[in-house]
């Protein structure tokens, strides 16, 4: 059972090239401290021991109540933070509140991002809809959002572009600040250098919050305010939220499987025909294993459980084909590409696949041909043995 719920969440390809512990349920909970890294997916998953080590996790809901001795990598509905984190914070999610000290930078994308007073973090990347940030960042701020609060304090640059901007904190360094909808200074506001800043209306009350410097009416910052609401403000920020999401799911994928794709690349390249034809029955036989298992009443919950694997593997068609199709890329190169190159590269051939994909016809086409493709060369390379225990 462990091994089939790995599997709907593309964790199932077991590949590690050091110790790692990997747990998998619909509630677990972590009250034994960890002293390797940690991968978990699961519905409500709670930490209450340290873990000396990364944490890769994905649930519905994620509560993180110890410390993290190095990076957290993490997507889920909702997510807290109430333990120290050692290094970096890469998440993406529906709701994310961190309450605690960040060593690291923080990379989130999300619905509600809250920042607690209590928190200090290094530099912050965030988009989403709500950013409100009431801590201190010790490094710089850039930020995208639907609505953006700073009551804290930014001991560097901050760079803010959103519908409504509001600053009642600090900042240290240079301002940029681009409102859509609005910006307000609020009477706590203090501005120690430059301010560019551009909205709507020009006559933004700074009152005497620019300390050092001054605030410059910048109109080469200038939202094209027809573009932007054709679009539609939550169209923007949705689109971030799912390129945020499918970023996080590359680094996972690559970071735990990078062995498997890396075969999985090779073997597209030597063998595709072979892979097509295993990627086509696996996207035909699948389902239809499903339905003859629901014939029987004993065979109804590996029915279902095929289904909704086979589900949850075609929303993530794309990504995993990005992720086979830049080892593919890595394996024709001179070179041995670092692990973020990777990513990267998988995220942009990601977006080239959705653009190619919006073609009547010939586009759907070339994207399942790859996705065959890319499905049966994993496929080829899964070690479908049971290890000796």
């Amino acid at each position: 059972m462990k091994h089939i719920f790995l599997l709907m969440i593309m964790l199932s390809i077991m590949c590690s090239v050091k110790a790692i512990r990997i747990q998998s349920g619909k509630n677990l909970v972590i009250d034994k401290p960890v002293y390797e890294d940690v991968y978990i997916a699961g519905g409500d998953i709670i930490i209450n021991a340290p873990v000396y080590g990364d944490l890769i996790v994905t649930g519905g809901t994620v509560t993180i109540n110890d410390s993290i001795s190095n990076d957290i990598l993490a997507a889920g509905g909702t997510i807290s933070f109430n333990g120290y984190v050692g290094d970096d914070i890469r998440c993406a999610g529906g709701k994310l509140n961190i309450f605690k000290n960040v060593a690291g930078d923080v990379v989130v994308t999300g619905g509600k991002i809250a920042i607690n007073k209590d928190a200090v973090i290094g530099n912050l990347i965030s988009a989403g809809g709500e950013i409100t940030i009431d801590g201190q960042v010790t490094g710089s701020v850039r930020s995208a959002s639907g609505e953006l609060l700073l009551n804290g304090a930014v001991m560097k640059d901050i760079d803010c572009r959103g519908g409504d901007i509001t600053i009642n904190g600090s900042v240290n360094g240079r301002s940029v600040l681009v409102a859509g909808d609005e910006l307000t200074i609020g009477n706590t506001a203090a501005f120690n250098n430059d301010v560019r800043y551009w909205s709507p209306s020009r006559d933004v009350n700074f009152n005497n919050s620019v300390k050092k410097g001054q605030a410059i009416y910048d109109p080469s910052l200038r939202i094209d305010r027809e573009h932007w609401y054709f679009l539609g403000f939550s169209s923007v920020f949705g689109l971030l939220w799912y390129v945020g999401m499918v970023f996080i799911m590359i680094m996972i994928i690559q970071h735990l499987f990078g062995r498997t794709m890396k075969k999985a690349g090779q073997t597209a390249y030597d063998k595709a025909l072979r892979s097509f034809g295993y990627g086509f029955l696996f996207w035909i036989g699948v389902p239809v294993a499903a339905a003859i298992a629901c014939i029987t009443i004993i065979g109804v919950p590996v029915g279902v459980i095929l289904l909704f694997s086979y589900i949850i593997l075609a929303v993530f068609a794309g990504t995993i084909t990005s992720v086979v199709a830049a080892n593919w890329l890595n394996s024709r190169s001179a070179t041995n590409w670092s692990y973020w190159r990777m990513v990267f590269v998988a995220l942009g051939i990601f977006i080239i696949f959705r653009i190619v994909s919006l073609t009547p016809f010939f586009g759907w086409f070339i994207f399942a041909l790859l996705v065959c493709i890319a499905f049966g060369s994993v496929l080829l390379n899964v070690n479908w043995r049971r290890s000796p225990q």
